[in-house]
């Protein structure tokens, strides 16, 4: 605020030179606002006068807040109401394919459903074979690409393209740009680390080792063996396609048929994980007192079975959460940025890993 006497309430100068400062860029778009004592020094008043101009600020919808991770008050211009395109491209039937693809694919929905109202944007889903019926984009829409393969992804990224709108790439399985993805490799590394950490020497893999998906899997139980000096027996890799149950079984089968079986099994997905769960009891093989299992993906359904499993947490909201952010920033900055977000995924620890113990035929 200048030197000049000012005799409005403090509110509303301390209002007016925030406003001024978002309008011109000075505080940029999604830019954080300094916390409330930092702002109560710059101004030299009270936190009333403070939180006031903030509570205004944000009715007029010049910042927005956020609750619990990443916390704060950030700037977004009341501009006109942006349009997220949705375009979903797949290969695959829904309805026929791994279950856990629509797990993510609802997830990511979810997400962005999320940021779209906490920013005041508009969501409208479209599919490949509706891409050319709908209306040109004007200059306040641009598209979230969700895919099942990099070739995919890549066919989205020149359809938004050709119409010259920007575009963000949801949770492709490898680097592209603009996109926001999961730490694949690191998640699983987590996961398979843990085990090694509980003492576990034999551990094994199941599921896709080569696929686009799950390559980065197979790479994260790699590094988890060679920084724990673990060698690696291909005995204990066993390929599910995560579609059928029975090939879950046959992996538990083959593997505890071993002349020295593990005593812990990575499953590189939740759903193989719970069924190799439900196969060690129908066996008798107690989980963790024989074996320890550890999933990937976190779906709500591994909390709730006995014993809880330990999973690795894919963030999937969060994923679509931040695209809408990304994309939102670039509609309005008129530009394609070469961003690659990478999310961190988190290991949950419940109850189906313990310490090693001497390994049992069955």
């Amino acid at each position: 605020m200048n030197s000049v006497v000012d005799n409005r309430p403090l509110y509303l100068q301390i209002y007016e030179d925030l406003e001024h400062k978002i309008s011109t860029g000075e505080i940029r778009y999604m830019e954080q606002i300094p916390i409330l004592p930092e702002l109560c020094k710059q101004y030299g008043v009270s936190d009333a006068p403070v939180r006031r101009a903030l509570d205004e600020l944000a009715r007029a919808g010049l910042v927005v807040r956020r609750r619990g991770r990443g916390q704060g008050t950030f700037a977004t211009k009341k501009l006109a109401q942006t349009t997220l395109r949705v375009l979903l491209i797949a290969s695959f039937d829904i309805y026929k394919g791994a279950i856990e693809t629509c797990h993510e694919v609802s997830d990511l929905l979810a997400g962005i459903q999320d940021a779209a109202a906490e920013l005041n944007c508009n969501v409208q889903q479209v599919s490949v074979g509706g891409f050319h019926q709908q209306t040109i984009p004007d200059a306040d829409t641009g598209y979230l690409i969700i895919a099942m393969c990099e070739e995919e992804y890549a066919l989205g990224a020149r359809m938004a393209t050709g119409q010259g709108a920007p575009y963000v790439l949801i949770n492709p399985p490898s680097a592209c740009v603009p996109c926001v993805r999961v730490d694949m490799e690191q998640g699983a590394f987590l996961g398979v680390n843990y085990l090694a950490q509980l003492g576990h020497q034999r551990i094994a893999y199941v599921g896709w080792t080569k696929s686009q998906w799950f390559a980065p899997r197979y790479e994260g139980y790699l590094r988890a063996l060679r920084e724990n000096e673990i060698d690696l027996d291909p005995n204990l890799t066993q390929q599910t396609d995560g579609i059928d149950a029975n090939q879950d079984v046959a992996a538990l089968n083959a593997l505890m048929s071993l002349p020295e079986p593990p005593t812990a099994i990575f499953a590189c997905s939740d759903y193989r994980a719970l069924r190799i769960l439900a196969h060690c009891k129908q066996l008798g093989i107690s989980v963790p007192q024989d074996i320890s299992i550890c999933g990937y993906d976190n779906i709500s359904e591994v909390a709730s079975v006995k014993p809880a499993l330990t999973s690795v947490y894919h963030p999937r909201r969060e994923q679509g959460h931040a695209s809408v952010e990304l994309l939102n920033r670039l509609v309005h900055e008129h530009k394609i940025e070469s961003i690659d977000k990478l999310i961190r995924p988190e290991l949950i620890i419940r109850d189906s890993c313990a310490p090693a113990r001497k390994t049992h035929r069955f």
